[in-house]
């Protein structure tokens, strides 16, 4: 059995006794199983009782030789203690009297160096007055390395006697002197640049010279000083290439000049960066090259502006001419940024390489700021190359159809030239000429209108020429739906590349901003601070989505769909009134006599008269004209319709039918049309009344046919018409007073 269960903290008896019990004797025979355990149990009992007597015996016997081995620990704690005390004490001694000696050695050490300082100080001055007494005898040799030699020994003894009383005065006549061993090096060190600049085009090193006056003006500190001297040479240099390019070929453009210069300025920065490395190696070379180039563009003579300027005066397109000039410097910033990152990619961050880079895009920005007025210009000159009109109205509409696709191409050739004049920073400039480019071109369709009224206002028009101007109504309406979806198009794709450009420039988290470097923030180095401005309030309103772009040009066309729209009904009914505005002044309502006979005549003898089977005939053939433009799915015409003025009472949903909403518009044209008329005439006899029933029926059957239903005015009327003398007040019920008024005194009022 098992024991070590009972030693556990946690034993509980329940749980061991069910586990004992689960094993294949219990089940068989529990009580003698139960049994067997209990007689264990009770001799590992005795077992357990007999150790822990032993156990207590020799704890008894052993209780006195620990108290005595305890007792005797006791004593030697004691005694360690004492020690350890006497220890202490001896060791504070010991510390007092070291701390007295190390005084007195530090004292003396102390004193050991001021007399080392003051002699070292007693031999620089012997040293500054032998070299000061030499150094005239040295120039006059006109040995540059001696005389360095001396200066840079003067240099050292008067850093040793700063506290001399005309220690002032001896750094004058150093300066002095540095001064004139500068004007004595000047001339060989140019000699040397002009070597170093031979040994560089055969892909040499910086010479040994150029090297040696390095180390020279490093002594002496004037590191700075070489520097100025390495830059005014290489600017002097720069500029002069520069004059030579612009004067060598008087027929080469500003184009050639830039490819030229730009092919030269990084000749330069890739063998300068080594040169740079060596001749000053505390300044990191691309600050040194960033502030030549720097003054070198700022200083050229005639400058880039002034040629960029003339440049652009002499073309007929100075958008596209200002966008390959940038494309060429685009080229060149690209080359620096390269060579930039490969040499350290934190100093594309510099505040120098910042200041290079604005330096070089300086001569576009004024012209970007004028990039609205440039690109309104290019689109409206390309405008006005297409032939969009005429005196005919259906070669009007068709040049106004294919139109469209050369617009497209127009716009998305804007969008291009933003991109690549701008990188797209420039998006609301563009979107401001896209708005004066597409209030011109919508002078087309407004020429279309008045075109289409004049031939509405021709007399006497032929039914023939009416329904080939209904389906030109129709094909323009088409048009300037075509035209309102791909204008929906452009406002969803600038939309998305405000937003990408947004995304690059770092307008939406501090992460991006972080991580961007100058070379691609297009907005600060082709914006002006309002235009910047701009574009950050026009991309966080977009992220709010709290505008609209292209909102003007978006209205403006569905107001002409508004206005070509309502040209189709307009047209419709310019028809049908030629019959329904006969209603009210007809013979027959005043007349008791219909046909031959007088006396009432049942209503189902009377026929239509022929005013109503001409509407008839006119709303039947509508479908057919209509079919052409639904033979396919049509959802520029739809979208037209949709934004037309079009009344159309059961606001049926055009997008399931287009064919269906057209007809149920231009049929309550005519319908209302009807029964305006009706209500004109002034009194109808009995069998006239009976005879109106009968055209209003038909009317109806006609509508009924055409799968609509008769408008509730319509309606109204012919129940009022058909209604008994005596029970006219009961029909009248629930009806408009005026309809019911009109009707009444049109029935009274008979001769």
């Amino acid at each position: 059995m098992d024991l070590s269960t009972f030693s556990k903290d946690d034993f509980d008896p329940k749980e061991w006794i069910n586990k004992t019990f689960q094993c294949h004797e219990a089940r068989e025979n529990k009580e003698e199983f139960a049994t067997t355990i209990v007689a264990k149990l009770q001799s590992f009992i005795q077992e357990v009782n007999i150790s822990l007597e032993k156990t207590a015996e020799q704890v008894n016997q052993n209780i006195p030789r620990i108290t005595r081995e305890i007792e005797i620990m006791r004593n030697d704690a004691k005694q360690l203690k004492e020690q350890m005390n006497n220890a202490k004490g001896d060791v504070m001694k010991v510390e007092h009297d070291a701390s007295q000696s190390m005084q007195i050695l530090l004292k003396i050490d102390h004193i050991k160096s001021c007399m080392q300082e003051a002699s070292k100080a007693l031999r620089e001055a012997d040293n500054w007055t032998t070299l000061s007494a030499d150094v005239e005898v040295v120039f006059s040799n006109g040995d540059i390395n001696e005389i360095a030699t001396k200066l840079i020994g003067m240099q050292n003894s008067l850093e040793i006697l700063a506290d001399v009383p005309d220690y002032r005065e001896r750094c004058l006549r150093l300066e002095s002197l540095k001064d004139r061993l500068e004007a004595m090096i000047s001339p060989r060190l140019i000699a040397a640049f002009n070597s170093q600049s031979i040994a560089f085009n055969s892909q040499s090193i910086v010479t040994d010279v150029s090297l040696m006056y390095m180390k020279i003006f490093k002594d002496l500190k004037r590191l700075s000083t070489l520097q100025r001297h390495y830059h005014n040479y290489q600017k002097n240099q720069l500029t002069q290439q520069w004059k030579q390019i612009v004067d060598s070929d008087p027929d080469e453009t500003i184009i050639d000049w830039l490819n030229n210069f730009h092919d030269l300025l990084l000749s330069t920065w890739h063998s300068q960066m080594t040169c740079c490395q060596q001749l000053l190696p505390d300044m990191p070379a691309v600050e040194v090259l960033s502030e030549l180039f720097v003054d070198v563009l700022t200083n050229l003579e005639p400058s880039l502006s002034f040629c960029i300027d003339a440049g652009m005066k002499l073309q007929s397109n100075p958008l596209q001419y200002l966008i390959e000039l940038k494309q060429i410097t685009d080229r060149l910033v690209k080359s620096l940024e390269i060579s930039i990152h490969a040499n350290d990619s934190k100093l594309l961050c510099d505040a120098h390489v910042t200041l290079l880079v604005k330096t070089i895009y300086s001569p576009y920005r004024q012209h970007i700021e004028k990039y609205d007025y440039l690109e309104e210009q290019q689109l409206i000159s390309s405008l006005k190359t297409l032939n969009m009109e005429s005196d005919d109205l259906r070669d009007y509409v068709r040049l106004l159809g294919e139109s469209l696709s050369k617009i497209n191409c127009l716009m998305q050739d804007a969008e291009n030239r933003c991109q690549q004049l701008t990188q797209g920073s420039s998006y609301v400039s563009l979107l401001r000429a896209l708005e004066a480019f597409l209030s011109e071109y919508s002078k087309s369709y407004r020429g279309l209108v008045r075109l289409f009224k004049s031939n509405m206002n021709v007399p006497e028009k032929s039914l023939i020429d009416d329904w080939s101007l209904f389906q030109q109504s129709l094909q323009a309406t088409q048009t300037v739906g075509e035209a309102l979806m791909q204008l929906e198009n452009f406002q969803l794709l600038y939309i998305r590349n405000i937003r990408e450009i947004g995304r690059k420039l770092g307008y939406y988290s501090a992460d991006d901003n972080a991580s961007l470097n100058l070379f691609h923030a297009y907005d600060d180095l082709l914006l002006s601070s309002s235009a910047k401005r701009e574009l950050q309030q026009m991309i966080s309103l977009l992220q709010e989505e709290k505008t609209d772009p292209m909102k003007k040009s978006l209205s403006l066309f569905k107001k002409l769909c508004s206005e070509i729209g309502s040209l189709i009904p307009d047209l419709v009914l310019k028809q049908a009134q030629v019959h329904l505005n006969t209603v009210p002044h007809m013979k027959i309502w005043n007349e008791e006599t219909i046909g031959s006979v007088v006396t009432d005549l049942p209503q189902f003898s009377l026929s239509p008269q022929e005013y109503i089977t001409e509407v008839g005939q006119y709303l039947m053939t509508i479908p057919q004209h209509i079919e052409p433009f639904i033979l396919r799915d049509n959802p520029a015409l739809h979208i037209a319709l949709k934004n037309s003025n079009i009344a159309h009472v059961s606001e049926q949903d055009g997008s399931s039918n287009v064919a269906d909403y057209l007809l149920e518009c231009l049929a309550r044209k005519i319908t209302d049309c009807y029964c305006n008329n009706i209500l004109m005439i002034s009194h109808i006899t009995n069998n006239a009344t009976n005879q109106l029933v009968t055209d209003i029926s038909y009317f109806c059957d006609v509508l009924d046919d055409l799968g609509l239903i008769p408008s509730t005015n319509l309606q109204n009327l012919l129940s009022l018409l058909k209604a008994a003398p005596d029970k006219y007040e009961l029909e009248a019920k629930n009806k408009p007073i005026q309809v019911v008024r009109k009707i009444s005194a049109m029935r009274k009022n008979r001769n």
